[in-house]
């Protein structure tokens, strides 16, 4: 069971801090989010511009990553500015 972590924006659609799923990969993972917050499913589907980060390490193409079952998840968005 993986446990996503997520960031004060992402609370916004979600209204806990952190979920626990039973998902084979990220994939999965990502389409288990979008149904049970369909509302955080456009931060979702932004793969390009959101990094996926499991047990503290980020992902580069993290789609088809394998999760263990204490995989820790968090779901970060970019920082904009220069």
């Amino acid at each position: 069971m993986a446990v996503v972590h997520f960031s004060t924006d992402q609370r916004q659609h979600t209204g806990v801090t952190e979920v626990v799923l039973d998902a084979a990969n990220v994939r999965d993972l990502v389409r288990q989010l979008s149904e049970l917050y369909p509302s955080l499913n456009a931060h979702l589907v932004e793969t390009s511009s959101t990094a996926v980060a499991i047990d503290s390490e980020i992902i580069p193409d993290p789609m088809l990553e394998e999760l263990t079952a204490t995989a820790e998840v968090h779901l970060v968005r970019p920082l904009a500015g220069g």
